[in-house]
C-alpha cells in the first residue's frame, strides 16, 4: 500500500509524515514499504543502509530495518537496531515493540517493554508490531505459569485485532477450557468512575490508559493518587485489578487492604480473597513432592511374572512409553499398584470397595553400564512407604534394596489430597463409574478436605478456619474457587452441603429485580434467580456465562429461555438447546429435547439439519436404527446442499462404521443381520426388500 506525506510516519511517533523524521525521505519511505509489502527484504536491508549512511539514524528508517531483520530471520542484529532505535528514541512505541519482539529476556521483562510500548502508543495509532509482541508475551507468560497476566494480555490482543478470527480464536478455546478457573476467565474491570470523587479526572486518564493495556503506568498513578488519598476503596480496587492484569505479588497485599474497607462478609470481599489467594498461589504454590524410588532386581522375569500373577498390580498395555533420555531404552514393562485385590466384578461395586491406583512400576532390563532396576513413582505426596510395602509383599523377596530416591515432580497438596484413582473391573457399566465418582467427590468434600492444612488458610485446616473469626473470609474464597471450578464441568455441583457441614452459611438464591448485572462478576450470575430475570437480562447472563464456560450459569439461564414464550432476539436458540442437551440423564429426554429443538428453529425460519444429525446416534443407542435410517434419508433429501452438512453426515456415518473414509460403502454384515432386510444403508442406495420391516435398515458395528 503507497504511503503519502498525509500518512502516519513508520517510526511510530504518531505524526504524520509530513511533520516526522521522514518527510525528507518521503519517496523514499513509499518505496520502502512497497518492497516489504513485496517481501524484498534483502533489497530492502540494502536501500536502508544506503539512506542511513545519508541521512543518520532516522527512526522511520530504524522501523523498517528491524521488520526487514526480523523477517529474515537475524534476530540477533533485529534486538541490536532495537537498542539504536531506543537510544535515539527512548519513549518510542514501534522502537519498544522491536525490543519485545527481538528479546531473549525472562517474560516479566519483556512484559515490561510491552507495557514501554503501549504507554508511548496513542489512541490514533497502534505500532503494527505490537500485536505479534503481545501474541510471544502471551505464549511466554502461560509457559512461565503466569496465567493472570498471559489471560490479560490474551484478552487485550484479541480487543487490539479487532475481530481477527485466529486471535477471537485464541482466546474462546482458552475460555472455554475447563480446566482454567473460572476467577482466572471472567470480567475484571476497574471501578466504576464517579464524577463526585476530588480526584475524578485523574481516574479517567487512569481508565484511558487501562483500556488501552497500558497497566504499569495507570498502576503507577494510582498508587500516586492513593498516596493522597489512603485507604481509599475504589483506589485500592483499581490497583488490585491492575497488579491482577499484571499478574504480579503485590497484588495480593493489595487486594486484603480493599478487603478491610468492605464488609468482610459480603460478596465482594469473598471474591477480593479469592483474586488474593489465586495470585498468591501463582506465585508461592502450595505444593509438596513426589519421590521416584529405584530399586535393584537379580531376576526381573521372576519379578513381572509375579507382578502379572498379583491381583493388586495390572500391566498397562502398549503403554506408548517416551522415553526423555535416549541413551537409555525404555522399560520393559509398566503395572500400576492398586491398594487392594481386584474384585471379581464391577457390577455392583461400592465406593468402599473400588481400588485405587497408589504407585506406577516401571521394569527395566540390564543395561551396559546398569543392572535390571524396577522404578515406583508413587501416586500421592508420601506414598513412597506404603507403595513400596505393597510392592515387597507382591515380589516375596525377590525385590533388590533400594538404590536411590529423586524428587521427579511438585504436586498441589489440595490437589493431592483430594485426588481419586480408580481403577475398576473391566466389566463395570459406565453408570457405576459415573455413580460411584460422584459419590466419592461428595464424601472427599465432606470428610476428607476439612481436615487438610493448607497454605492459603495459613496453615490451618478449613475445619479450624471455620471456628477462626480472622480467616472465615479465607475459608469462604477457598469453598468458592472449589465450587466455581467443579460447576464449570458439572452445572449441579454444590458446596452448600459443605458449608453447612463447616457451619458457614449457605449460598442462596439472590433476586436479581433493580439489580446492574453490568457490574455484577460472572461468578455470581448462577445465584441468580432465573425466573425474575428480564428477557434482555436472562440473554445476558447466558451469553456471558456461555462464553466463559460456566455450565451452572448457562444452563440455570437455558432452561428458563427454552420455558418462555418470549424468547431473546439475541441468543441463538440452537446453542441454548445445544448447552441443555448434555445436561439430560436419560436417551429419552435427550430425544424430547432434540423434538423441542426442531420445533423451535424451524419456527423461527431455520434448518433443523443440525439437529437430525444430534438425532441419528440417539435414535441408534436407542436401539430404533430405521428412525436413524430414516433421518440419514431425510438429511442426504432435503438438506445436503447446506453449508457444513454433508461432511457432517458423512463423517458420522464414517464413526458409526457405515462408510469408509475413502467414501466407499462398508461391505461387511452383522452376524445377525439377514440378506433380505438390505444390510448396510447408504446415502443414495434402496432399502431392501425388508426396508419396511421392524428393525430394518442400518447396521452398526459392535
Amino acid at each position: 500500500m503507497a504511503l503519502s506525506t498525509y500518512d502516519f510516519c513508520p517510526c511510530g511517533s504518531g505524526d504524520k509524515i509530513r511533520f516526522c523524521c521522514g518527510k525528507d525521505i518521503a519517496k523514499e519511505l513509499e518505496k520502502l514499504s512497497a518492497a516489504i509489502e513485496g517481501e524484498q527484504y534483502i533489497a530492502t536491508l540494502k536501500q536502508i543502509e544506503g539512506l542511513i549512511e545519508e541521512n543518520g539514524n532516522l527512526g522511520c528508517l530504524l522501523a523498517f530495518r528491524g521488520i526487514a531483520l526480523m523477517a529474515t530471520g537475524q534476530i540477533d542484529a533485529a534486538q541490536e537496531n532495537a537498542l539504536e532505535f531506543l537510544d535515539i528514541e527512548p519513549e518510542n512505541s514501534t522502537a519498544w515493540a522491536q525490543r519485545a519482539i527481538t528479546s531473549a529476556d525472562e517474560p516479566h521483562k519483556v512484559m515490561e517493554y510491552i507495557q514501554k510500548c503501549l504507554e508511548y502508543s496513542s489512541t490514533e495509532q497502534i505500532p503494527q508490531l505490537i500485536l505479534p509482541a503481545i501474541q510471544g508475551i502471551t505464549d511466554s507468560l502461560f509457559a512461565a505459569g503466569n496465567l493472570f497476566a498471559a489471560f490479560s494480555h490474551l484478552t487485550l490482543a484479541s480487543a487490539i485485532s479487532r475481530g481477527n478470527q485466529q486471535a477471537v480464536m485464541r482466546m474462546y478455546q482458552f475460555v472455554q477450557n475447563p480446566d482454567y478457573p473460572l476467577l482466572l476467565k471472567q470480567r475484571l474491570p476497574l471501578p466504576s468512575r464517579s464524577d463526585d470523587r476530588p480526584y475524578a479526572e485523574a481516574y479517567e486518564e487512569i481508565f484511558e490508559l487501562s483500556r488501552r493495556g497500558a497497566w504499569f503506568l495507570a498502576l503507577d498513578k494510582v498508587e500516586d493518587l492513593l498516596e493522597e488519598h489512603p485507604g481509599d476503596s475504589t483506589l485500592l480496587k483499581a490497583a488490585a485489578v491492575l497488579n491482577t492484569y499484571l499478574g504480579q505479588d503485590e497484588g495480593v497485599a493489595v487486594w486484603r487492604e480493599y478487603i478491610a474497607t468492605l464488609d468482610q462478609s459480603s460478596d465482594e470481599a469473598v471474591e477480593a480473597e479469592a483474586y488474593a489467594q489465586m495470585l498468591d498461589n501463582q506465585s508461592n504454590p502450595d505444593v509438596q513432592p513426589i519421590h521416584r524410588v529405584c530399586y535393584q532386581v537379580a531376576d526381573l522375569d521372576k519379578v513381572q511374572e509375579l507382578l502379572v500373577a498379583s491381583d493388586q498390580a495390572r500391566l498397562v498395555p502398549s503403554p506408548g512409553f517416551s522415553n526423555d533420555d535416549p541413551e537409555n531404552p525404555p522399560p520393559r514393562a509398566i503395572f500400576v499398584l492398586t491398594d487392594r485385590p481386584q474384585p471379581e466384578s464391577g457390577t455392583d461395586l461400592t465406593l468402599d470397595q473400588v481400588p485405587k491406583a497408589i504407585a506406577s512400576v516401571y521394569l527395566f532390563g540390564k543395561q551396559t553400564d546398569r543392572d535390571a532396576r524396577i522404578e515406583l513413582v508413587p501416586g500421592s505426596i508420601g506414598g513412597e512407604k506404603v507403595s513400596g510395602d505393597v510392592l515387597a509383599d507382591i515380589t516375596d523377596g525377590h525385590l533388590g534394596k533400594q538404590e536411590s530416591s529423586e524428587e521427579i515432580s511438585q504436586v498441589p497438596v489440595l490437589t493431592d489430597a483430594m485426588a481419586w484413582n480408580p481403577v475398576f473391573p473391566d466389566d463395570t457399566p459406565q453408570e457405576k463409574i459415573q455413580e460411584l465418582s460422584l459419590e466419592n467427590r461428595s464424601t472427599s468434600l465432606l470428610h476428607t478436605f476439612p481436615k487438610i492444612k493448607l497454605a492459603a488458610l495459613g496453615g490451618m485446616t478449613p475445619a479450624e478456619a471455620s471456628v477462626d473469626f480472622e480467616a472465615r473470609t479465607r475459608l469462604e474464597a477457598c469453598l468458592l474457587i472449589i465450587e466455581s471450578n467443579l460447576q464449570c464441568r458439572d452445572h449441579q455441583a454444590t458446596l452448600n452441603d459443605v458449608r453447612e457441614a463447616l457451619g458457614i452459611p449457605p449460598l442462596e438464591p439472590v433476586d436479581p429485580t433493580d439489580v446492574d448485572l453490568d457490574q455484577i462478576p460472572d461468578i455470581r450470575l448462577a445465584r441468580f434467580d432465573v425466573s425474575k430475570l428480564s428477557t434482555q437480562q436472562l440473554a445476558d447472563v447466558f451469553q456471558r456465562c456461555f462464553f466463559v464456560g460456566f455450565r451452572r450459569g448457562f444452563i440455570n439461564a437455558a432452561e428458563e429461555i427454552v420455558k418462555r414464550e418470549d424468547k431473546p432476539e439475541q441468543v441463538n436458540m440452537s446453542d441454548v438447546y445445544s448447552a441443555l442437551l448434555d445436561s439430560r440423564d436419560s436417551i429419552a429426554e435427550r430425544l424430547e429435547l432434540v423434538q423441542q429443538a426442531k420445533e423451535t428453529v424451524v419456527a423461527q425460519g431455520e434448518s433443523p439439519a443440525i439437529w437430525l444429525l444430534r438425532e441419528i446416534p440417539l435414535r441408534l443407542v436407542n436401539q430404533e436404527a430405521q428412525a436413524a435410517s430414516d433421518l440419514i434419508h431425510r438429511l442426504e433429501s432435503n438438506h445436503i446442499n447446506e453449508p457444513g452438512i454433508a461432511e457432517q453426515l458423512y463423517g458420522l456415518l464414517v464413526q458409526m462404521g457405515v462408510m469408509n473414509p475413502d467414501g466407499s460403502r462398508v461391505t461387511a454384515q452383522s452376524p445377525t443381520a439377514d440378506p433380505s432386510t438390505g444390510g448396510i444403508w447408504t446415502p443414495g442406495s434402496d432399502a431392501g426388500g425388508g426396508g419396511d420391516a421392524e428393525g430394518s435398515g442400518l447396521w452398526i458395528p459392535d
